[in-house]
């Protein structure tokens, strides 16, 4: 609380807690500045602002205004009463103007300093009196324009007449500071002509020059808005006004990548809906890429080194917008995230660096408390900005040098004195610095620990070095030589631009160290050069291995373990931005969010509604993701193989149920609204994905099935199953989602796609084999109306618990598995593990037989528990032996990590030779003749 005269305290608010102007504030202050109080207020406005001060010495007139209207900020509507634009004197038009900023400045640090108004009511101020009157100006001299131009009456009111004025930087962001100037842009629809001698080019143009004239004149009463032009295209040197097409041709062929950070703010001040529509449809694919985009680092790092150069340059160091830890910094560090995720993360795409640094937080991207940091700093910088500019109305933003002007500033932040100022203000600086060198230090200060490739030693000579250093054998050294000799004497290599191939040879050697911590020998370094060949024309990829050197050793450990990882992030490397996040959850857990990833999943496909193309790729990408971070969760050893698979599976319920609902969208005619799916249908899975053994490249075995009872629409039904299948085995850009087997439905290839309940249910009774009841034992609800679950549930154990002739049924599944045997036959020196002898499928026809032939009596054995915990079941109740089924469900486990391992490496078949797993096919074989004979 600062002590104002007369006991009178008043507080200051920079962090957002100003007190709402609702009726009670209102009517307490009315009653304040009623009485001989509001003098204080002033006196302490005057202490902050000589501007304010010498402004009611010179017009005292606005004290008696000031007392009115100091309650509440002005609106819009307030500012355009006090603007005489229907006045036909240019002269009286431009003196409201700049009285109203008068009034706006008056108001705005009389609030401002005395606690009436927050940070945001500030800064909103400010930028709708920018909006306004830039906006009046517009009105008033196209008014003129068209007058002296002659434009014909049908012409006035056409696109062609309209200028679209934009607003960039702070304005373009509503967070405009009091005393700051306005960059704007100048854009019509196109050219054409707008009298028979003169063009709408000419015409726009000259109407830009006298809206500028409106504001930035400065005349005995002062000026509006000083306005900064030089980022139009070509910057001062091009056109005052261009076209939309200029505009668009200037984008794609002449823009520089900093002007990508300039247009992030951009927002159209004035212009026709359709104009500004056609505007935002140029702006956004040059801002945010459909990729995320780490080029974006080097380039607005070396945007920043420009800037700070100058600072220094300009002995600016001091100056809290462009020095260290100052507010570019924190702009930086928000738009930085938002141009390289902007593209994919919607919500990133805000003008507003303080909208932009809550949704970073929200999103995850930056923690809470790094982010609130970040928030505070911004604030207390953007407050002490606004009190350095309210002493004399200048644009600065340098700390003052005279003692005097150091007290009044600390009081006006509620400080005792300059000290304690710095002392606060040193404390943000530093927490921005951090927060800013730690995603801008350069890849120079963050690389591997290795050596940079010099200028009289070759990439391949440091990969020998690096090789020898590491005890790598003398043939594998010349195997890594030839390697990257190879990738120099490519003819691919000189078509590289100059930017990736300097990079390509820092990663080099970068990847061989990674590799060689995990693998002497050159295979994890020959997929880690892969990798980089597959990249080596995408920058940006390229950009995030060289920004992120923990990356590249993520990469690496993967790579050592996993070729089908390696192979999986070579063919999409737009993950390998996932793996920046070095956070890993704990053991036995995958860290997947489910309820919010298949929020933020619904949420991207309802953002891309009219675009099948695209949603067909969100849920590819969505798969990819979730997928790439399980494996690292399994190659780190957080998950172990069946609790890999338990989150495959429910990663596929997801996309299922995600896929089946935009199928039903699709197929019912705009009926369908929401994330419900559809009344009364039910996708049914078998296989590995029913028992939730999935792998990484598992396809689905699924079944659809309706009920008529309940069902709508239910002729669109086979029009959906076909849908729905399209969506899950079209092959895209980013391949194919599933492929699906839908061959387990009633009477096979040649039954319906779909199929009532009823009609399953009859099937399943009275016409289906024994191995189609041995495959209903994997089957449970996967996707679709939840009231489906419980009838097929019903119907599943109705069937499995059918009284049946244990020997008939032992001979069926023995004729089953030896045709199965005579099909899939080992190899002289290898075996099959699925289907040799005393493996999987034997372990899996063993608990189908149980089940089939034991649940009339043992209802236990119908729940979709999985293979080890119904063989311990059936010890339990004397099927099997206790020692058996143990040794038979170890065996198991097993046999499904030897058959992971064989995935992770790309393996089709698990092949195995003959003396591996000799004691688990043993106990196998042993329980088989047990039960089967």
């Amino acid at each position: 609380m600062f002590q104002l005269a007369g006991n009178l305290t008043a507080p200051c608010y920079f962090n957002g807690d100003c007190p709402k102007n609702d009726d009670n504030n209102q009517g307490r202050h009315n009653i304040l500045f009623e009485t001989q109080l509001f003098d204080p207020y002033l006196a302490r406005a005057f202490r902050a602002s000589r501007y304010a001060e010498r402004l009611c010495q010179a017009q005292p007139g606005m004290i008696p205004w000031l007392r009115q209207h100091a309650t509440q900020s002005l609106s819009a509507e307030a500012m355009r009463s006090m603007i005489l634009t229907d006045s036909g004197d240019e002269g009286q038009f431009h003196a409201s103007l700049r009285q109203l900023r008068r009034r706006a400045m008056l108001q705005s640090i009389f609030r401002d300093i005395n606690g009436l108004a927050d940070l945001n009511d500030t800064l909103t101020t400010v930028s709708t009196l920018a909006d306004v009157t830039v906006q009046a100006a517009q009105q008033f001299h196209t008014r003129v324009m068209l007058s002296r131009f002659g434009v014909a009456a049908d012409m006035a009111g056409s696109e062609w007449a309209k200028l679209l004025i934009i607003g960039m930087g702070k304005m373009g962001g509503l967070e405009l500071n009091v005393s700051s100037d306005i960059d704007l842009i100048f854009v019509h629809a196109g050219d054409g002509d707008a009298t028979a001698d003169r063009s709408w080019h000419e015409f726009h143009a000259e109407l830009g020059k006298r809206i500028i004239r409106a504001l930035d004149h400065v005349d005995e009463n002062g000026f509006v808005f000083r306005v900064d032009m030089r980022l139009r295209p070509f910057g001062a040197s091009g056109p005052l006004v261009s076209s939309l097409a200029t505009l668009e041709n200037y984008f794609v062929a002449q823009a520089r990548p900093w002007e990508r950070y300039a247009w992030l703010k951009a927002r159209a001040v004035s212009g026709s809906p359709a104009t500004i529509a056609a505007l935002d449809s140029l702006i956004k694919p040059f801002v945010y890429r459909r990729y995320h985009d780490y080029a974006a680092i080097e380039e607005m790092r070396d945007l920043h080194a420009q800037i700070r150069a100058d600072a220094t340059k300009r002995n600016r160091l001091d100056d809290i917008k462009v020095g260290v830890g100052g507010i570019r910094e924190i702009e930086f560090i928000a738009q930085l995230f938002q141009l390289i995720r902007g593209g994919r993360e919607q919500a990133l795409q805000t003008r507003s660096t303080r909208v932009a640094l809550s949704q970073l937080g929200a999103l995850g991207i930056v923690t809470p408390a790094r982010v609130e940091a970040l928030q505070a700093a911004y604030a207390f910088l953007r407050n002490l900005e606004h009190r350095l500019q309210y002493l004399d109305d200048q644009q600065t933003q340098l700390l003052p040098s005279n003692d005097e002007d150091r007290q009044r500033v600390a009081e006006a932040m509620n400080l005792a004195d300059w000290p304690a100022l710095l002392y606060v203000l040193n404390r943000h600086r530093q927490q921005v610095t951090t927060e800013f060198e730690a995603l801008f230090a350069s890849s120079g200060e963050k690389e591997l620990n290795t050596d940079p490739v010099s200028k009289t030693e070759g990439v391949a000579e440091l990969c020998r070095r690096i090789a020898e250093t590491a005890g790598v054998a003398a043939e594998d050294i010349a195997e890594v030589e030839k390697r990257a000799n190879t990738w120099l004497n490519s003819p691919r290599t000189p078509t590289l631009s100059n930017k990736s191939c300097t990079r390509i040879k820092a990663l080099i050697p970068q990847a061989l160290h990674a590799a060689l911590h995990y693998d002497k020998s050159p295979r994890t370094f020959f997929r880690l050069f892969d990798l980089i060949e597959a990249i080596d024309k995408r920058e940006t990829y390229l950009a995030l291995l060289t920004e992120y050197p923990h990356v590249l050793e993520r990469v690496a450990r993967l790579a050592a373990k996993s070729v089908w990882a390696a192979d999986f992030l070579r063919k999409h490397p737009i993950l390998l931005d996932e793996l920046i996040d070095a956070h890993a959850a704990p053991v036995g857990s995958s860290g997947i969010d489910w309820p919010n990833e298949q929020a933020q999943l619904q949420a991207a496909c309802d953002s891309a509604s009219a675009d099948a193309e695209r949603q067909y790729e969100i849920l590819r990408h969505t798969k990819q993701v979730i997928t790439l971070k399980l494996n690292v969760a399994d190659i780190e050893g957080r998950l172990g193989v069946m609790a890999l698979s338990d989150e495959l599976s429910r990663l596929a319920d997801m996309l299922l149920d995600t896929a089946l609902v935009l199928a039903w969208r699709a197929v019912s005619a705009g009926n369908a609204m929401g994330w419900a799916p559809p009344t009364g249908f039910a996708v049914i899975g078998y296989g590995k994905l029913g028992s939730k053994e999935l792998g990484y490249a598992s396809d689905l075995d699924i079944v659809f099935l309706f009920d008529p009872a309940t069902a709508t629409d239910t002729e669109r039904f086979p029009k959906l199953a076909q849908r729905l299948n399209g969506w899950l085995n079209t092959m895209t850009a980013g391949g194919i989602l599933y492929e699906t087997d839908l061959r387990l439905r009633p009477d096979g290839v040649s039954g319906l796609l779909v199929s009532t309940v009823e009609a399953f249910h009859d099937y399943q009774l009275h016409r289906a084999w024994t191995w189609e009841h041995q495959a209903l034992t994997r089957a449970r609800f996967c996707a679709g109306d939840a009231a489906l679950a419980a009838p097929f549930e019903a119907i599943r154990r109705e069937v499995l618990a059918t009284a049946r002739d244990k020997r008939k049924l032992r001979d069926e599944i023995i004729e089953m598995r030896d045709k199965m045997l005579a099909e899939k036959k080992d190899r002289p020196d290898r075996l099959d593990l699925k289907h040799t002898r005393g493996g999987i499928v034997d372990v899996e026809f063993i608990v189908q037989y149980i089940i089939l032939a034991y649940s009339r009596e043992h209802p236990e054995f119908l729940g979709n528990l999985g293979n080890f915990a119904l063989l311990t079941r059936a010890a339990a109740l004397g099927i099997l032996d206790e020692d058996t089924a143990a040794r038979v469900g170890k065996a198991y486990l097993a046999y499904r990590e030897r058959q992971h391992l064989a995935r992770n490496n790309n393996e089709l078949k698990t092949w195995i030779s003959p003396d591996e797993l000799v004691n688990e096919r043993r106990a196998v074989t042993q329980a088989w003749v047990s039960l089967l004979g």
